[in-house]
Protein backbone atom coordinates (compact mmCIF):
# COMPACT_ATOMS: atom_id res chain seq x y z
CA UNK A 1 0.00 0.00 0.00
CA UNK A 2 1.31 3.29 -0.80
CA UNK A 3 0.30 6.93 0.11
CA UNK A 4 -1.51 7.40 -3.23
CA UNK A 5 -3.85 4.83 -2.02
CA UNK A 6 -4.82 6.80 0.59
CA UNK A 7 -5.78 10.22 -1.68
CA UNK A 8 -8.78 10.96 0.75
CA UNK A 9 -6.46 11.91 3.33
CA UNK A 10 -4.11 15.28 3.22
CA UNK A 11 -1.45 13.37 5.13
CA UNK A 12 1.20 10.29 4.33
CA UNK A 13 0.57 6.99 5.57
CA UNK A 14 3.68 7.02 7.74
CA UNK A 15 1.79 9.94 9.54
CA UNK A 16 -1.64 8.76 9.58
CA UNK A 17 -1.07 5.70 11.45
CA UNK A 18 1.39 7.53 13.82
CA UNK A 19 -1.41 9.68 14.95
CA UNK A 20 -3.59 6.40 14.96
CA UNK A 21 -1.48 4.55 17.86
CA UNK A 22 -2.87 7.82 20.21
CA UNK A 23 -5.99 6.62 19.90
CA UNK A 24 -7.82 3.72 22.02
CA UNK A 25 -7.82 0.68 19.88
CA UNK A 26 -11.91 0.66 19.81
CA UNK A 27 -11.81 4.42 17.93
CA UNK A 28 -8.74 2.91 15.98
CA UNK A 29 -11.86 -0.04 15.05
CA UNK A 30 -14.22 3.22 14.50
CA UNK A 31 -12.33 5.02 12.03
CA UNK A 32 -11.67 1.57 10.10
CA UNK A 33 -15.68 1.63 9.37
CA UNK A 34 -14.98 5.29 7.59
CA UNK A 35 -14.26 3.74 4.27
CA UNK A 36 -12.63 0.64 2.20
CA UNK A 37 -9.14 2.54 2.43
CA UNK A 38 -9.23 3.02 6.37
CA UNK A 39 -10.28 -0.38 6.13
CA UNK A 40 -6.89 -1.45 4.42
CA UNK A 41 -4.67 0.60 6.85
CA UNK A 42 -5.79 -0.72 9.62
CA UNK A 43 -6.51 -4.07 9.09
CA UNK A 44 -4.39 -5.38 5.98
CA UNK A 45 -1.35 -4.26 6.73
CA UNK A 46 1.33 -6.59 6.61
CA UNK A 47 3.72 -5.22 9.49
CA UNK A 48 1.27 -4.67 11.62
CA UNK A 49 3.06 -1.73 13.18
CA UNK A 50 0.00 -0.31 14.43
CA UNK A 51 -1.08 -2.73 15.97
CA UNK A 52 1.84 -3.57 17.81
CA UNK A 53 1.90 0.36 19.02
CA UNK A 54 -1.75 -0.07 20.02
CA UNK A 55 -0.84 -3.57 21.89
CA UNK A 56 2.39 -1.92 23.68
CA UNK A 57 1.21 1.27 23.83
CA UNK A 58 -1.81 0.23 26.09
CA UNK A 59 0.24 -0.85 28.04
CA UNK A 60 0.81 -4.84 28.10
CA UNK A 61 4.41 -6.34 28.25
CA UNK A 62 6.06 -7.17 25.29
CA UNK A 63 6.06 -10.84 24.23
CA UNK A 64 9.20 -10.44 22.40
CA UNK A 65 11.21 -9.81 25.52
CA UNK A 66 9.33 -13.53 27.17
CA UNK A 67 12.09 -15.95 26.28
CA UNK A 68 10.91 -18.53 29.31
CA UNK A 69 8.33 -18.88 31.73
CA UNK A 70 4.97 -20.14 30.44
CA UNK A 71 4.98 -19.29 26.63
CA UNK A 72 7.06 -18.69 24.11
CA UNK A 73 5.74 -15.98 21.52
CA UNK A 74 8.21 -16.44 17.92
CA UNK A 75 5.26 -15.65 15.84
CA UNK A 76 2.58 -13.25 17.63
CA UNK A 77 -0.61 -11.74 16.28
CA UNK A 78 -0.21 -8.28 17.68
CA UNK A 79 -3.97 -7.52 16.34
CA UNK A 80 -5.77 -11.03 17.04
CA UNK A 81 -4.16 -10.03 20.85
CA UNK A 82 -5.35 -7.22 21.21
CA UNK A 83 -8.69 -7.31 20.07
CA UNK A 84 -9.14 -10.19 21.88
CA UNK A 85 -8.05 -8.04 24.85
CA UNK A 86 -10.50 -5.36 24.54
CA UNK A 87 -13.12 -7.99 24.00
CA UNK A 88 -12.72 -9.16 27.06
CA UNK A 89 -12.22 -6.19 28.96
CA UNK A 90 -15.33 -5.38 27.48
CA UNK A 91 -17.19 -8.38 28.50
CA UNK A 92 -16.11 -8.50 32.07
CA UNK A 93 -17.76 -4.92 32.34
CA UNK A 94 -20.88 -5.58 30.95
CA UNK A 95 -23.80 -6.54 33.25
CA UNK A 96 -25.62 -8.70 30.47
CA UNK A 97 -22.51 -10.79 29.08
CA UNK A 98 -23.49 -14.51 28.66
CA UNK A 99 -22.13 -17.40 30.35
CA UNK A 100 -19.99 -18.27 27.09
CA UNK A 101 -19.04 -14.60 26.86
CA UNK A 102 -17.78 -14.95 30.20
CA UNK A 103 -15.87 -18.25 29.89
CA UNK A 104 -14.52 -17.26 26.86
CA UNK A 105 -13.37 -13.37 28.62
CA UNK A 106 -12.09 -16.32 31.87
CA UNK A 107 -9.96 -18.16 29.27
CA UNK A 108 -8.16 -14.28 27.62
CA UNK A 109 -7.56 -13.22 31.54
CA UNK A 110 -5.55 -16.44 32.33
CA UNK A 111 -4.07 -16.33 28.73
CA UNK A 112 -2.05 -13.05 29.91
CA UNK A 113 -1.06 -14.40 33.41
CA UNK A 114 0.61 -17.48 31.53
CA UNK A 115 2.27 -15.48 29.36
CA UNK A 116 3.09 -12.94 31.62
CA UNK A 117 7.11 -12.10 31.24
CA UNK A 118 9.51 -13.83 33.62
CA UNK A 119 11.44 -11.99 36.51
CA UNK A 120 15.09 -11.24 35.06
CA UNK A 121 17.78 -10.69 37.35
CA UNK A 122 18.63 -6.77 37.84
CA UNK A 123 14.54 -5.85 37.01
CA UNK A 124 13.05 -8.37 40.07
CA UNK A 125 10.79 -5.17 41.22
CA UNK A 126 9.29 -4.46 38.03
CA UNK A 127 6.45 -4.95 37.64
CA UNK A 128 4.36 -6.91 34.30
CA UNK A 129 2.32 -4.53 32.79
CA UNK A 130 -0.14 -6.76 31.47
CA UNK A 131 -0.89 -8.59 34.91
CA UNK A 132 -1.97 -4.94 36.33
CA UNK A 133 -4.30 -5.14 33.61
CA UNK A 134 -5.95 -7.83 34.66
CA UNK A 135 -5.87 -7.14 38.19
CA UNK A 136 -7.21 -3.98 37.51
CA UNK A 137 -9.68 -5.03 34.95
CA UNK A 138 -10.82 -8.01 37.77
CA UNK A 139 -11.51 -6.23 40.93
CA UNK A 140 -12.80 -3.35 39.21
CA UNK A 141 -15.38 -5.32 37.60
CA UNK A 142 -15.72 -7.30 40.51
CA UNK A 143 -16.25 -10.50 37.84
CA UNK A 144 -15.00 -13.38 39.99
CA UNK A 145 -18.39 -12.55 42.01
CA UNK A 146 -20.85 -12.24 39.54
CA UNK A 147 -23.42 -15.25 38.11
CA UNK A 148 -23.18 -17.41 36.29
CA UNK A 149 -19.73 -18.12 38.23
CA UNK A 150 -21.70 -19.13 41.50
CA UNK A 151 -22.68 -22.27 39.32
CA UNK A 152 -19.66 -23.19 38.01
CA UNK A 153 -18.05 -24.21 41.27
CA UNK A 154 -16.19 -27.06 39.20
CA UNK A 155 -15.06 -24.73 36.27
CA UNK A 156 -11.31 -25.98 35.54
CA UNK A 157 -10.48 -21.97 33.85
CA UNK A 158 -11.94 -20.14 36.35
CA UNK A 159 -10.62 -22.31 39.33
CA UNK A 160 -7.41 -22.07 37.89
CA UNK A 161 -7.31 -18.21 37.65
CA UNK A 162 -8.66 -17.91 41.13
CA UNK A 163 -5.68 -20.64 42.34
CA UNK A 164 -3.44 -17.62 40.94
CA UNK A 165 -5.51 -14.94 42.74
CA UNK A 166 -5.29 -16.65 46.05
CA UNK A 167 -8.31 -14.59 47.21
CA UNK A 168 -6.31 -11.45 47.11
CA UNK A 169 -9.72 -10.19 45.42
CA UNK A 170 -12.13 -11.47 47.84
CA UNK A 171 -10.95 -9.03 50.69
CA UNK A 172 -14.29 -7.30 53.06
CA UNK A 173 -14.41 -5.72 56.11
CA UNK A 174 -16.23 -6.38 58.66
CA UNK A 175 -19.38 -4.25 58.08
CA UNK A 176 -19.20 -6.38 54.91
CA UNK A 177 -22.20 -8.95 56.22
CA UNK A 178 -22.40 -10.81 52.28
CA UNK A 179 -18.57 -10.70 52.15
CA UNK A 180 -18.76 -12.81 55.42
CA UNK A 181 -21.27 -15.04 53.84
CA UNK A 182 -20.00 -15.97 50.61
CA UNK A 183 -16.12 -16.42 52.49
CA UNK A 184 -18.09 -18.96 54.72
CA UNK A 185 -19.55 -20.74 51.85
CA UNK A 186 -16.30 -20.98 49.94
CA UNK A 187 -14.16 -22.18 53.25
CA UNK A 188 -16.53 -25.29 53.86
CA UNK A 189 -16.87 -26.03 49.94
CA UNK A 190 -13.14 -25.91 50.24
CA UNK A 191 -13.03 -28.21 53.39
CA UNK A 192 -15.19 -30.66 52.25
CA UNK A 193 -13.31 -31.29 48.78
CA UNK A 194 -9.76 -31.50 50.40
CA UNK A 195 -10.67 -33.38 53.32
CA UNK A 196 -12.82 -35.96 51.36
CA UNK A 197 -11.28 -39.16 51.30
CA UNK A 198 -13.43 -40.34 48.14
CA UNK A 199 -10.81 -37.43 46.10
CA UNK A 200 -7.97 -39.32 46.55
CA UNK A 201 -7.25 -42.85 44.83
CA UNK A 202 -5.09 -44.67 42.03
CA UNK A 203 -7.25 -43.18 39.49
CA UNK A 204 -5.58 -39.78 40.29
CA UNK A 205 -2.45 -40.54 41.87
CA UNK A 206 -3.66 -40.26 45.13
CA UNK A 207 -3.39 -36.28 44.56
CA UNK A 208 -4.78 -33.29 42.83
CA UNK A 209 -4.75 -34.60 39.38
CA UNK A 210 -7.78 -35.52 37.23
CA UNK A 211 -8.45 -38.73 37.07
CA UNK A 212 -6.25 -40.71 34.24
CA UNK A 213 -5.20 -38.18 32.45
CA UNK A 214 -2.59 -37.00 35.39
CA UNK A 215 -3.71 -33.43 34.60
CA UNK A 216 -3.95 -30.87 37.09
CA UNK A 217 -7.21 -30.71 39.10
CA UNK A 218 -7.33 -26.88 39.19
CA UNK A 219 -10.82 -26.88 41.82
CA UNK A 220 -9.18 -29.04 43.73
CA UNK A 221 -6.15 -26.88 43.76
CA UNK A 222 -8.25 -23.69 44.41
CA UNK A 223 -9.77 -25.11 47.36
CA UNK A 224 -6.41 -26.63 48.45
CA UNK A 225 -5.85 -22.44 48.24
CA UNK A 226 -8.81 -21.49 49.92
CA UNK A 227 -8.33 -23.89 52.99
CA UNK A 228 -4.99 -22.67 53.64
CA UNK A 229 -4.95 -18.77 53.13
CA UNK A 230 -8.04 -18.75 56.10
CA UNK A 231 -6.40 -21.01 57.98
CA UNK A 232 -2.93 -18.38 58.07
CA UNK A 233 -5.42 -15.68 58.12
CA UNK A 234 -6.67 -16.92 61.40
CA UNK A 235 -3.42 -17.26 63.06
CA UNK A 236 -2.55 -14.84 66.16
CA UNK A 237 1.09 -13.25 67.25
CA UNK A 238 3.98 -13.19 65.27
CA UNK A 239 3.00 -16.17 63.02
CA UNK A 240 0.35 -13.61 61.80
CA UNK A 241 3.25 -12.42 58.81
CA UNK A 242 4.55 -15.91 57.90
CA UNK A 243 2.59 -16.10 54.80
CA UNK A 244 3.98 -17.17 51.13
CA UNK A 245 3.80 -14.31 48.42
CA UNK A 246 -0.12 -14.22 46.66
CA UNK A 247 -1.13 -12.24 43.85
CA UNK A 248 -0.55 -12.62 39.96
CA UNK A 249 2.70 -10.53 40.43
CA UNK A 250 4.13 -13.77 43.01
CA UNK A 251 3.08 -16.05 39.83
CA UNK A 252 5.67 -14.80 37.12
CA UNK A 253 8.41 -17.11 36.90
CA UNK A 254 11.39 -17.06 38.16
CA UNK A 255 10.03 -14.59 41.34
CA UNK A 256 10.83 -16.46 44.34
CA UNK A 257 14.07 -15.73 46.08
CA UNK A 258 17.46 -16.59 44.24
CA UNK A 259 15.49 -17.55 41.54
CA UNK A 260 17.05 -14.99 38.58
CA UNK A 261 20.23 -16.28 39.90
CA UNK A 262 20.26 -19.90 40.46
CA UNK A 263 22.92 -22.16 38.45
CA UNK A 264 21.55 -23.32 35.10
CA UNK A 265 20.78 -27.02 35.79
CA UNK A 266 18.14 -25.90 38.97
CA UNK A 267 15.92 -24.95 36.47
CA UNK A 268 13.12 -25.21 39.03
CA UNK A 269 14.98 -23.36 41.83
CA UNK A 270 15.06 -26.09 43.74
CA UNK A 271 17.65 -25.74 45.83
CA UNK A 272 17.86 -23.07 48.97
CA UNK A 273 15.53 -22.67 52.29
CA UNK A 274 11.81 -23.13 52.72
CA UNK A 275 8.49 -23.18 54.66
CA UNK A 276 5.76 -25.06 54.34
CA UNK A 277 2.12 -25.32 56.10
CA UNK A 278 0.12 -27.91 56.40
CA UNK A 279 -3.89 -28.75 58.06
CA UNK A 280 -5.00 -31.06 59.21
CA UNK A 281 -8.58 -32.15 60.90
CA UNK A 282 -8.56 -33.46 64.82
CA UNK A 283 -8.82 -37.54 63.77
CA UNK A 284 -12.53 -37.54 65.61
CA UNK A 285 -13.60 -35.12 63.15
CA UNK A 286 -11.72 -36.66 60.41
CA UNK A 287 -13.11 -39.73 60.58
CA UNK A 288 -16.99 -38.54 61.23
CA UNK A 289 -16.68 -36.41 57.63
CA UNK A 290 -15.71 -38.84 55.97
CA UNK A 291 -17.63 -42.53 57.22
CA UNK A 292 -20.90 -40.88 58.86
CA UNK A 293 -21.71 -37.67 56.83
CA UNK A 294 -19.93 -37.96 53.55
CA UNK A 295 -21.58 -35.92 50.79
CA UNK A 296 -22.97 -33.57 53.15
CA UNK A 297 -20.14 -31.09 53.97
CA UNK A 298 -21.68 -28.11 54.10
CA UNK A 299 -23.40 -28.07 57.64
CA UNK A 300 -20.71 -30.14 58.59
CA UNK A 301 -17.99 -27.77 58.44
CA UNK A 302 -20.07 -24.61 58.96
CA UNK A 303 -19.88 -26.36 62.38
CA UNK A 304 -17.68 -23.62 64.62
CA UNK A 305 -16.46 -26.53 66.46
CA UNK A 306 -14.93 -28.13 63.71
CA UNK A 307 -11.40 -26.95 63.87
CA UNK A 308 -8.04 -27.48 62.22
CA UNK A 309 -4.69 -27.56 62.94
CA UNK A 310 -1.78 -25.57 61.24
CA UNK A 311 2.02 -26.62 61.48
CA UNK A 312 4.84 -23.95 60.15
CA UNK A 313 7.69 -26.53 58.92
CA UNK A 314 10.76 -25.58 57.68
CA UNK A 315 12.89 -27.24 54.88
CA UNK A 316 16.63 -27.05 53.28
CA UNK A 317 16.44 -28.56 49.79
CA UNK A 318 19.84 -29.67 47.93
CA UNK A 319 19.55 -31.48 44.55
CA UNK A 320 20.93 -35.34 44.71
CA UNK A 321 21.51 -37.58 41.77
CA UNK A 322 18.89 -40.26 40.60
CA UNK A 323 21.14 -42.84 41.24
CA UNK A 324 21.79 -41.76 45.05
CA UNK A 325 17.93 -41.93 45.40
CA UNK A 326 17.31 -44.70 48.62
CA UNK A 327 15.48 -47.74 47.44
CA UNK A 328 12.33 -46.96 49.26
CA UNK A 329 11.69 -44.01 46.32
CA UNK A 330 10.59 -46.22 43.62
CA UNK A 331 11.75 -43.98 40.88
CA UNK A 332 10.09 -46.38 38.52
CA UNK A 333 6.09 -45.15 39.84
CA UNK A 334 7.47 -41.52 38.58
CA UNK A 335 7.70 -40.20 35.39
CA UNK A 336 10.33 -38.20 33.65
CA UNK A 337 9.55 -34.80 32.43
CA UNK A 338 8.11 -34.78 28.82
CA UNK A 339 9.84 -31.42 28.07
CA UNK A 340 13.48 -32.27 27.21
CA UNK A 341 14.04 -28.48 28.39
CA UNK A 342 13.21 -29.20 31.94
CA UNK A 343 15.00 -33.03 33.01
CA UNK A 344 13.39 -34.56 35.95
CA UNK A 345 15.01 -32.83 39.19
CA UNK A 346 15.66 -34.73 42.35
CA UNK A 347 16.78 -33.33 45.77
CA UNK A 348 16.76 -34.61 49.38
CA UNK A 349 17.16 -32.22 52.82
CA UNK A 350 16.05 -31.91 56.25
CA UNK A 351 13.39 -30.87 57.31
CA UNK A 352 11.93 -29.40 61.06
CA UNK A 353 8.95 -28.41 62.58
CA UNK A 354 7.30 -28.86 66.02
CA UNK A 355 9.42 -29.33 68.80
CA UNK A 356 12.61 -29.26 66.45
CA UNK A 357 12.00 -32.88 65.56
CA UNK A 358 13.97 -33.28 62.37
CA UNK A 359 12.69 -35.60 59.56
CA UNK A 360 14.17 -36.23 55.87
CA UNK A 361 12.53 -35.22 52.55
CA UNK A 362 13.16 -36.82 49.08
CA UNK A 363 11.66 -35.89 46.20
CA UNK A 364 11.62 -35.17 42.68
CA UNK A 365 10.55 -32.02 40.14
CA UNK A 366 9.21 -32.40 36.71
CA UNK A 367 7.27 -30.78 33.66
CA UNK A 368 4.35 -32.36 32.75
CA UNK A 369 3.09 -32.43 29.23
CA UNK A 370 0.78 -29.34 29.83
CA UNK A 371 3.39 -26.76 31.08
CA UNK A 372 3.01 -27.02 34.80
CA UNK A 373 5.56 -27.87 36.85
CA UNK A 374 4.73 -31.01 39.46
CA UNK A 375 6.28 -32.00 42.47
CA UNK A 376 6.17 -34.64 44.50
CA UNK A 377 8.03 -35.81 47.67
CA UNK A 378 7.98 -37.78 50.76
CA UNK A 379 9.18 -37.15 54.58
CA UNK A 380 10.97 -39.94 55.86
CA UNK A 381 11.06 -41.73 59.25
CA UNK A 382 14.03 -44.37 60.17
CA UNK A 383 14.28 -44.85 56.65
CA UNK A 384 10.63 -45.51 55.69
CA UNK A 385 8.46 -43.25 53.91
CA UNK A 386 5.58 -41.92 56.19
CA UNK A 387 3.99 -39.39 54.47
CA UNK A 388 3.54 -38.87 50.80
CA UNK A 389 3.11 -35.36 48.99
CA UNK A 390 2.12 -33.92 45.31
CA UNK A 391 1.78 -30.83 44.39
CA UNK A 392 1.63 -28.18 41.66
CA UNK A 393 3.80 -25.03 41.28
CA UNK A 394 0.97 -22.06 41.16
CA UNK A 395 2.27 -19.86 38.17
CA UNK A 396 5.22 -19.94 36.53
CA UNK A 397 8.63 -22.12 37.01
CA UNK A 398 10.16 -20.87 40.29
CA UNK A 399 7.35 -18.89 41.71
CA UNK A 400 7.42 -17.08 44.57
CA UNK A 401 4.14 -18.16 45.31
CA UNK A 402 5.39 -21.82 45.30
CA UNK A 403 3.94 -25.26 45.60
CA UNK A 404 0.35 -26.06 46.59
CA UNK A 405 -0.70 -29.53 46.89
CA UNK A 406 -1.61 -32.55 49.23
CA UNK A 407 -0.28 -34.59 51.76
CA UNK A 408 -1.66 -38.37 52.69
CA UNK A 409 -0.38 -41.79 54.01
CA UNK A 410 2.49 -43.18 51.91
CA UNK A 411 1.12 -46.26 52.30
CA UNK A 412 -2.29 -45.39 51.23
CA UNK A 413 -3.93 -47.55 54.33
CA UNK A 414 -7.35 -47.67 55.24
CA UNK A 415 -8.49 -44.35 57.54
CA UNK A 416 -5.21 -42.74 56.59
CA UNK A 417 -6.09 -38.76 56.95
CA UNK A 418 -5.38 -36.26 54.33
CA UNK A 419 -4.46 -32.45 54.05
CA UNK A 420 -3.36 -29.49 52.20
CA UNK A 421 -0.17 -28.01 52.45
CA UNK A 422 1.76 -25.37 50.67
CA UNK A 423 5.65 -24.81 50.12
CA UNK A 424 7.23 -21.75 49.12
CA UNK A 425 10.92 -20.34 49.53
CA UNK A 426 12.25 -18.07 51.24
CA UNK A 427 15.80 -16.28 51.69
CA UNK A 428 18.83 -17.66 52.96
CA UNK A 429 18.95 -14.85 55.45
CA UNK A 430 15.04 -15.34 56.71
CA UNK A 431 14.71 -15.95 60.34
CA UNK A 432 13.59 -19.06 62.16
CA UNK A 433 10.04 -19.55 64.27
CA UNK A 434 10.59 -22.88 64.58
CA UNK A 435 10.01 -25.10 67.04
CA UNK A 436 6.98 -23.05 68.12
CA UNK A 437 3.47 -24.61 67.47
CA UNK A 438 0.87 -22.96 65.52
CA UNK A 439 -2.42 -23.06 66.02
CA UNK A 440 -5.81 -21.67 66.56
Amino acid sequence: MTPSNLGFLPISLEITEHALTFCHPRDVASFSQTCRRAWLLVYNNADQYLWRRLFLLYPFDDPRKTQCGFCEHTDFDWMTELRQRIRAETIARSARSTPEELLAALHVFLGVVRSAPPVTRGCERVPSSSLLWVVDVLQSTNMLQRPPFSQWPTCQTLARLRSYLALTLDEYDDEDEEGKQRMKLLRARSRGQVYDLSNYNRDNDWGPFMPRTGEADWFHIECVVNVISCNITELEGRFVDIRPPCGLGATRAYSAPHATTRPPYDWAGVEGNWRRFISFLDYRDFFDFNFHRRGNCMPFFEDTSILEATRLIELELHLISPYTLPNYYDLDRFPDSEDPKYPTLYFSGPSWGVHANETMVVGSVYMAHDGVVHWRFASVHEAHMQWRSEGLQIGGIASATGVVGTWIGAHHEHGDPVGPFWLWKVPDDHPSYIPDLIHF
